[in-house]
Parts: C-alpha cells; sequence; structure tokens
C-alpha cells in the first residue's frame, strides 16, 4: 500500500469569519471556493482547507489508488478512521495525530 503526499492541509477555525479576516487581510490570501464553513485557499505551494469545526491540530493528506484496501491496511495496522466522506477518510495513526487520505 503506497501512501503519496498532496498539496492539501486543513486547518480549524472557531470562527470562519474571523478568520477569513486574517487569511485574506493579513496573509492576502485570494479564496478559491468559500462555503458556510469553508474556505479554500491555492496559496502557491499548497492548498489550504479552513474549515470551521471542533478544533485539532492541522492536518496533512496523502493519496491513495484504492481507497478501501487503504482502510483496510490502516484498520489491520492499528489506526483509527474517525471519518469517512466520498472519496476521503481521516484516521489517527498509533500517536493519536489526525491525517486525511483521498483517492482521486
Amino acid at each position: 500500500m503506497k501512501f503519496t503526499g498532496n498539496r492539501d492541509i486543513a486547518v480549524t477555525v472557531k470562527s470562519l469569519e474571523k478568520s477569513r479576516v486574517f487569511y485574506e487581510n493579513v496573509l492576502g490570501l485570494n479564496p478559491k471556493n468559500v462555503g458556510e464553513k469553508l474556505a479554500v485557499y491555492d496559496t502557491g505551494s499548497i492548498t489550504l482547507y479552513v474549515q470551521e469545526q471542533e478544533h485539532h491540530p492541522p492536518v496533512p493528506s496523502f493519496t491513495v489508488e484504492n481507497l478501501a484496501e487503504a482502510r483496510a491496511h490502516l484498520e489491520a495496522n492499528g489506526c483509527e478512521v474517525t471519518k469517512e466522506s466520498k472519496g476521503a477518510l481521516y484516521f489517527r495513526d498509533p500517536d493519536g495525530n489526525i491525517w486525511d487520505i483521498i483517492e482521486p
């Protein structure tokens, strides 16, 4: 099973409205996409997902060819899948860090 790093990282915020002021006015980033609880920024090197939700450390992302195989592989090796949606899932490694994997 091969996990390949991609250009995505997600951060969580308490208030998307307040955080947008920071990312757009202070850092000078332009949003690619904005939803009710999500703003997406292309920073040049990474795509930054700013999500209004319960706080946790930044989430780096990997790409895999087959999400179902990746899930089975992770669970067989002691990782906890914490959330799954169409084409993506989040999991905790043995130290509790949260990671995201997506399927192209």
